[in-house]
């Protein structure tokens, strides 16, 4: 994709070369705003980030799995139970796996806390490098999830209830073994929060992902998770 430099630089070059009666025109015209930069996010850091491991519902990661077992499996200094969090202020306990090491970090809820047993869901936030079901993770572009997913989908519009949370998940995201389903979230890679004039793909409504000013913001996958049902 042309870069916004590039861009604005031939747009410069454009505008020098107009006669002054065209220059007389085209500056009645309101200048095109450009677009936001890539913002620097833990996305940007995933290129060059060590590939982790994949994950499934099995495994270690079987419904039946427990905080002893992760331990057993990834050694005792490598998952820690604490306090992680889930919203602004809210606050729970979890099993995290690699809390030293962003690349590999991930997260595991449980139904029950008390005896650190049946999983509830398993966390993998960017800058992790996790791969799970059907090929998804972190920094994963929107066509590239399409193609994935093999048909269009729906995501909740940014920076609302549930923000960049996709529904219509189909192929190999869908029917998990082992008793799990999965949730995608994508974050914008232009800027977050979105300027107001993206405001047709953020609140409380339905984006399409075939939208074509969801594309000009450049989705990725910035957090999914395996849920235990």
């Amino acid at each position: 994709m042309t870069s916004i430099r590039s861009i604005s630089g031939a747009f410069l070059i454009c505008a020098l070369a107009l006669t002054g009666a065209d220059a007389a025109k085209k500056s009645d015209k309101p200048a095109k705003q450009p677009e936001p930069m890539p913002q620097d996010t833990p996305l940007n850091t995933l290129k060059n980030a060590p590939k982790a491991p994949s994950l499934a519902c099995d495994g270690p990661f079987a419904k039946d799995t427990t905080h002893a077992k992760l331990v057993s499996e990834f050694g005792a200094k490598n998952v820690v139970f604490k306090d992680v969090d889930i919203m602004r202020d809210v606050k729970t306990q979890a099993s995290v796996i690699f809390d030293e090491d962003p690349t590999r970090r991930l997260v595991v809820y449980w139904k029950d806390n008390k005896a650190r047993a049946r999983p509830m869901a398993v966390s993998v936030e960017a800058p992790s490098t996790w791969t799970g079901p059907g090929g998804v993770r972190n920094g994963l572009a929107l066509k590239d999830l399409v193609k994935l997913n093999g048909d269009e989908f729906r995501m909740m519009g940014f920076g609302g209830v549930g923000g960049g949370e996709i529904s219509g998940l189909k192929g190999p995201f869908s029917d998990l073994p082992g008793g799990c389903t999965l949730k995608i979230k994508l974050e914008p890679g232009i800027a977050n929060p979105l300027p107001p004039r993206f405001a047709s793909v953020t609140g409380d409504q339905f984006v399409a992902s075939k939208n074509l000013v969801l594309r000009r913001v450049r989705p990725q996958v910035s957090q999914w998770s395996v849920n235990y049902q």
